[in-house]
């Protein structure tokens, strides 16, 4: 009973300590990719429409191209929507940060059924719930997927670590063969949640080996049938997502082309050269921003790709003394296969970002947990020592965190911190627009427009472009957005808000002849067609 009454207290403590340095963002505003996502998003309007967010993008519904597929995300949103529409935010933000402290809770319960008793769980857990580099999946509206697939990979590790009452735990991995169809089902809503989920595959087989190293016996049967089931539910994943529901027109997660996504040497070297990255952030997360550099690293002969490199051969060469490091082994195995669809075997749209390390964090928190319950089991004096050293660590990492987390819930600190570290900053700058012209600062919200559409953003978007004409014809600046719609639908012609405008411009103005063409073009882009824009930007606009 005492120590039940233990393990009650610390999940009390971690959970109102988790609640209170995420308190500041729970009054965070809808903002950057929220606008698709959720409050331009028609798909997500209506629950009528579950049944497309199961065939679609996530940004379908809001007419933008993309190529992620995460139903299981926008039915969240949907079923928020139905019931909270857009009158406020609180909600959404409390269901990512009740997932986060429900997969910090399983995570702590996980680590005590490892054998890492209360002061290795708990420091384990803390560092899962309360590292800042967390704040990103948490804080970001738009970044459910991540605290959502965590969620139920947990239940999936869960399923598979039974509970013993040994101070070293022998896992007898689904003991009962019922307990795979809940697997199955734990697995299918990871992968629907976001397509990394298909990550639990390999962190199946590797707490399978750890159960077998541990009892000196081969796989059980119902093991054997949970690696066949799962690893046949990840091919079925990455074979649809590469075909059924492959929205873009490249197989990565970006339809940009460049010597990054056009070269896999190039994608893998790039990778093993930001986990110096990935490790600053861990151990100095002073730092935090959103847009990182898009920075490809050519071959491994500088530091960052011998620093990486370092780090990989260290990481194999503690799977090899899996025997005598067992745990040691199995957090490194959770954290590789974590980062596996971060690697760039797949191209993605960034090279690396701070919610990437989210569902890695499971198995850093494991080695963390596992340096504690160490600790704790020497002398007195190095007990304290290492008691006063965690508790300070996790404080400052508290510290830390509720500082980023009332930035995510100030939009102008967020986007005036991101110039300060964005190497191209120009989506920061329409998006910063944007947050002017809510509040009614024309003068400021045009500067940032103006700032966006020269910058590469408004080379490859046509947002900024259109932001920038309705702050124009606001400020009763009719020619310059008129002009600026124009570069809008250069930039792309299907970009159906720009051609709304038009639509209601030429029909408040009179003008029947430019209204028909834009009627024209816009049903031909909602039937999912194509129209002649040369011809159209010569008969609209003029030569």
């Amino acid at each position: 009973m005492k120590q039940k009454l233990k393990v009650a207290l610390i999940m009390c403590l971690l959970t109102v300590a988790t609640m209170a340095v995420y308190w500041p963002c729970m009054k965070g505003a809808f903002f950057f990719d929220d606008e698709h996502f959720i409050q331009k998003n028609r798909l997500v309007q209506d629950l009528s429409n579950w049944p497309q967010l199961y065939t679609s993008t996530v940004t379908q519904g809001a007419n933008i191209k993309g190529n992620f597929y995460r139903p299981n995300q926008q039915m969240v949103y949907a079923l928020l929507y139905a019931q909270f529409g857009q009158s406020t935010t609180l909600p959404y933000h409390l269901v990512s940060i009740l997932l986060h402290i429900a997969s910090g809770m399983m995570l702590f319960t996980w680590l005590r059924r490892l054998g890492l008793g209360l002061i290795g769980g708990a420091f384990g857990a803390g560092i899962f719930l309360l590292h800042p580099v967390q704040t990103e999946a948490v804080c970001y509206i738009s970044g459910l997927s991540d605290p959502l697939a965590t969620f139920f990979i947990m239940i999936a590790v869960l399923l598979m670590t039974p509970r013993s009452e040994h101070r070293v735990v022998t896992p007898n991995l689904l003991v009962k063969f019922g307990k795979i169809p809940l697997l199955a089902i734990a697995v299918a809503m990871a992968m629907l949640s976001k397509e990394s989920g298909v990550v639990f595959a390999p962190m199946l087989v590797f707490l399978v080996s750890y159960s077998c190293l541990l009892q000196k016996r081969r796989p059980k049967l119902e093991e054997a049938i949970a690696i066949v089931v799962v690893g046949l539910l990840a091919a079925a994943s990455v074979l649809a997502k590469f075909t059924l529901f492959k929205f873009g027109d490249s197989i990565g997660l970006t339809d940009a082309a460049n010597p990054y996504t056009d070269s896999l040497v190039l994608r893998l070297t790039t990778f093993v050269s930001v986990l110096w990255d990935y490790v600053k952030l861990i151990f100095w997360p002073q730092h935090l921003f959103y847009e990182k550099p898009y920075t490809a690293y050519a071959g491994l002969l500088h530091a960052r790709g011998l620093f990486g490199l370092s780090l990989m051969l260290l990481a194999v060469g503690m799977c090899v003394l899996v025997r005598r490091w067992p745990l040691l082994a199995l957090g490194v195995a959770f954290v590789a296969s974590a980062l596996l669809p971060f690697s760039g075997i797949v191209p993605l749209n960034a090279m690396f970002l701070e919610h990437w390390l989210y569902t890695p964090m499971i198995g850093i928190s494991l080695l963390f947990g596992l340096a504690a319950h160490k600790l704790a089991g020497k002398n007195r004096g190095v007990k304290i020592l290492a008691a006063v050293s965690g508790v300070t660590i996790l404080s400052l990492a508290s510290a830390r965190t509720w500082a980023r987390s009332a930035e995510w819930a100030d939009v102008e600190a967020f986007y005036l911190n991101e110039i300060d570290h964005a190497t191209n900053p120009g989506r920061i700058y329409n998006n910063l627009g944007m947050y002017y012209a809510d509040q009614g600062d024309r003068t400021r919200a045009i500067k940032y427009y103006e700032l966006a559409a020269q910058s590469d953003t408004g080379r490859l978007f046509a947002q900024p472009h259109h932001n920038l004409a309705m702050a124009y014809l606001q400020a009763g600046q009719n020619d310059q957005a008129i002009a600026a719609l124009r570069r809008a639908l250069q930039v792309d012609p299907q970009f159906i808000y720009s051609l709304r405008v038009l639509q209601s411009y030429f029909r408040q103005s009179g003008d029947g002849e430019r209204l028909r063409l834009v009627d024209a073009a816009i049903g031909a882009v909602e039937a999912g067609g194509q129209y002649d824009f040369r011809a159209f930007d010569r008969a609209v606009f003029g030569e």
